[in-house]
């Protein structure tokens, strides 16, 4: 029977029960598929023409400075005169050769929040992508994934949904059961990057933390991560925190445990908006916080995502520009087939040997995503200087 004729056609809770069990069911036969076989991600391997690049010294130069160093010399490919160099070759690669800023031994690694209040500007792949990036560049990484979602997690090779409990989440830590977040923090198959892991159990918080706030007098609960953060600061050069798409208790704790903000934002009007809505609403909370105003960043920076080459995009450039100003850091990073295409398969473009299509696709994303991870290695630097 056609209920466009009859009524409405309402959906009972029982239903609607159903329904999410069977979207589960297909969702997890679809990621098995595409992940199989266990391990589900692996490292990518690396050419010598990649390591020249990344050590920024001339292809020719390889050998030599393989033997001057002893440095790993890579595997021959069957069939190829070619090697390839495994992540952590490289890695080892760039600590010895590449002369990039590391973090002093005196002082201690810096917290970086990705933030936005809005859905679908690549926040989390950003994130990620900004991970990885900053371990080839020699850092030691800690993402802290704070979405409910759980996106984050998967793309680093862990599905919220089959292997996190909510033990493994930051809730023990937020229900005061456990002192810090170290015993949260999970190796991945990236060599140098670790995570704090996500999964639903995570939208408690919204309601264990106010919960807290109110059975406990003068409880600062928007401090709670940035104490919760403070022993991983020796042990991690970098920890990023992969916030969700809201202005939620999580994302203003991350926000006040960091020392820098980064924020993805299409050049799209509606994006723009948000965005200006995000910072106006976090500027009025901090002013009711005690000693919140006191907060000072090492940088605050908003970077074009999804860039698409026309008309209005440039415009709302401008009017971006306009009211960020110095905050705009220029880097651009484009709506490209290149990333939908790592995003089907739940990776990166850093997870990608060669290029997977298009290799002008993949230098046009890739090249603004290096830009970024050096843009912040050198922020982290400044600040380490300074300190």
């Amino acid at each position: 029977m056609d209920n466009s004729t009859t009524g409405l056609a309402q959906v009972s809770m029982h239903e609607l029960a159903e329904l999410a069990g069977t979207a589960e069911d297909v969702l997890a036969q679809v990621r098995e598929a595409m992940i199989e076989p266990h391990p589900r991600k692996v490292a990518p391997t690396f050419s010598s023409a990649m390591i020249a690049d990344l050590c920024g010294v001339d292809k020719t130069q390889v050998k030599y400075l393989a033997q001057k160093h002893g440095l790993p010399q890579g595997n021959k490919q069957p069939g190829s005169k070619a090697k390839d160099y495994s992540l952590e070759d490289v890695i080892t690669w760039v600590r010895t050769v590449a002369g990039r800023p590391q973090r002093p031994q005196t002082q201690q690694g810096k917290v970086i929040a990705v933030c936005n209040y809005k859905g679908g500007v690549a926040k989390t792949s950003t994130t990620v992508a900004l991970a990885q990036g900053l371990t080839l560049r020699g850092l030691r990484v800690l993402v802290i994934d704070c979405d409910g979602q759980g996106t984050a997690t998967q793309l680093l090779g862990i599905s919220p949904e089959q292997d996190v409990d909510v033990e493994q989440t930051i809730m023990p830590f937020i229900h005061g059961d456990e002192p810090d977040l170290g015993y949260a923090v999970q190796p991945t198959y990236w060599h140098n990057l670790s995570v704090i892991p996500a999964s639903s159990g995570l939208l408690a918080a919204e309601f264990a933390i106010p919960a807290k706030a109110m059975s406990q007098r003068g409880f600062r609960f928007w401090e709670m991560l940035k104490s919760g953060v403070a022993p991983l600061r020796t042990e991690f050069d970098v920890i990023l925190i992969d916030t969700s798409p809201s202005l939620s208790h999580l994302t203003v704790n991350a926000m006040i445990a960091a020392d820098g903000l980064l924020m993805p934002c299409p050049p799209d009007a509606l994006d723009f908006a948000s965005s200006v809505q995000f910072w106006g609403i976090f500027s009025e909370l901090m002013e009711g916080l005690p000693d919140a105003m006191d907060k000072r960043y090492d940088f605050i920076s908003v970077i074009y995502t999804k860039v698409q080459a026309n008309e209005i995009s440039r415009i709302v450039k401008t009017w971006m520009h306009q009211a960020y100003g110095r905050h705009i850091n220029g880097i651009e990073i484009p709506d490209s087939t290149a990333a939908r295409t790592a995003s089907a398969q739940l990776k990166t473009i850093y997870d990608l040997s060669k290029p997977d299509g298009s290799a002008e696709a993949y230098r046009r994303y890739k090249d603004p995503l290096d830009r970024l991870a050096d843009y912040v290695l050198d922020q982290l630097a400044l600040a380490w200087r300074q300190k």
